[in-house]
């Protein structure tokens, strides 16, 4: 297969992808970089700001993206924006949580997840997964995509390459 052949079904490919993440229905969320800014948007009071931060910080550790080394994380970080985390099985690096995000589920549930912000877009939060969140309005407001905000499991996979978020690839030749 030639190249512009290889570049062809590579643009067919990722024009797929587009429709389908583009036609996924989107669900309203909040998100927030402090206990501070989820209280001063009065979208709820102190007690439940607090309460789905420490939901978020318990998680933290299940889905935050995991690295074998301190510089592979720094990679995809930036310099000291990651930490070590010790294992029965060893040590992995996470990057810090600096955010949170809330999903209403029905009328008193919530879905909260922790968010992280790679070096190569500090000014987007992103899921554990590497799921990018929207832009967020005043008072945290956002739309995700549905399967953003659904209820995750707890990562066990180390990142080695490729990055955060980043997708993989490789052609035989």
């Amino acid at each position: 297969m030639d190249l512009s052949n290889t570049f062809k079904f590579g643009l067919l490919g990722a024009a797929a992808l587009a429709l389908t993440a583009c036609g996924e229905s989107k669900e309203d969320a909040l998100a927030y970089d402090t206990v501070e800014a989820c209280t001063n948007a009065g979208q709820h009071d102190q007690a439940v700001c607090e309460a789905e931060f420490q939901k978020a910080q318990q998680r933290h550790t299940e889905l935050a993206p995991r690295y074998a080394s301190q510089n592979a994380c720094y990679t995809d970080f930036g310099y000291n924006q990651c930490r070590v985390h010790n294992t029965s099985g060893g040590s992995l690096w996470l990057p810090f949580m600096v955010g949170y995000m809330l999903a209403p589920r029905g009328v008193s549930t919530v879905y909260t997840q922790p968010l992280y912000r790679p070096s190569r877009n500090p000014g987007k939060f992103y899921t554990g997964a590497g799921n990018s969140i929207g832009s967020v309005a005043s008072g945290g407001r956002t739309q995700v995509a549905r399967s953003t905000v659904s209820q995750s499991a707890a990562r066990t996979r180390t990142v080695s390459r490729g990055g955060f978020g980043a997708r993989a690839t490789s052609s035989g030749g």
